[in-house]
């Protein structure tokens, strides 16, 4: 029932909508690259980062899909990336600079492993606090309880480990786009001004120094982010600012703020479609942010 009420949602959605969708993703294997790939190519065009201005404004016959990965987890190049190749489908890799190539895992891994080994949260980082601490006073809570409690994330599973460098100039090579993320993966929005535009400026130009080429793009951590924040990426050389809002992007919505739609790997293709679809219609899904449905307009 899901999948012909998916089916039937997106349908409408590709005929009467115009734009199309950035979508969001994080890990996938090669079978769930290959499904999700599947599903989207029966309503998009999937497009290069370098595309997507041109089609914010111009509607076309289909829609457009173009596909972005956060974080610069192993598992981008050696699952997604290889299939999505295969397939002849472009993407774009958004990396936290001062994760590749290191062996300290985002803070966010460590927490699930923490979770996951003691069943509740230690105090001072409960859920709804852990997202609020500027990234240095979170991150150290997470290191010492970690250390108290023996815990510590699997470098082995390159669902955690970063790619190395050579990885990520390897998929510029292979005509993928590079994407800044920062440098630690901080919600900005929790840091002071100045350490928020540092983090900006230094990972776009690691980006730039590493590949060779400008870097075109930056994703905020989370998806948290203000108009001043943006602004300073564009002014340090990004033409495109990626958000979380679950929204289709269109010319309504200017380079420095678009919307994406978070998908995940374990969603079959009638989730898929119903998802997608009712992110056209605006306002109904919620923010991953933490914002809820308040978008910003």
């Amino acid at each position: 029932m899901l999948s012909a009420l998916g089916s039937a949602a997106m349908s409408l959605a590709a005929r009467f909508k115009s734009g199309g969708v950035i979508v969001n993703e994080h890990t996938l294997t090669r079978e769930q690259t290959r499904a999700h790939v599947e599903t989207l190519a029966r309503w998009f065009d999937f497009i290069h980062l370098n595309d997507l201005p041109a089609r914010l404004e111009r509607r076309q016959r289909r829609p457009f899909c173009l596909l972005t990965f956060d974080d610069g987890k192993r598992s981008n190049a050696t699952a997604a990336a290889p299939e999505l190749e295969r397939l002849g489908v472009p993407a774009c890799f958004f990396v936290v600079t001062g994760f590749m190539g290191g062996e300290m895992p985002l803070w966010f891994n460590l927490y699930d492993a923490l979770l996951e080994r003691i069943g509740t949260p230690p105090p001072g980082l409960s859920p709804q606090l852990v997202k609020r601490l500027p990234h240095d006073v979170l991150l150290a809570r997470i290191v010492r309880a970690c250390r108290r409690h023996g815990v510590s994330a699997d470098l082995g599973d390159d669902d955690v480990a970063p790619m190395s460098w050579d990885q990520v100039r390897a998929l510029h090579a292979r005509g993928f786009s590079i994407g800044a993320h920062g440098v630690t993966h901080a919600i900005l929005t929790r840091e002071s001004k100045r350490d928020a535009f540092e983090s900006i400026a230094q990972s776009i130009a690691r980006v730039s120094a590493e590949t060779g080429s400008p870097c075109a793009s930056f994703a905020f951590p989370n998806g948290n982010y203000t108009p001043e924040l943006a602004g300073h990426a564009l002014r340090c050389g990004a033409r495109t600012v990626m958000t979380t809002e679950p929204m289709w992007a269109d010319g309504r919505f200017p380079l420095w703020r678009l919307p994406r739609v978070q998908l995940f790997g374990a969603q079959d293709r009638g989730a898929l479609d119903l998802k997608i679809a009712v992110s056209a219609t605006g306002r109904i899904l919620a923010n991953p942010d933490g914002t809820g449905k308040a978008y910003r307009e």
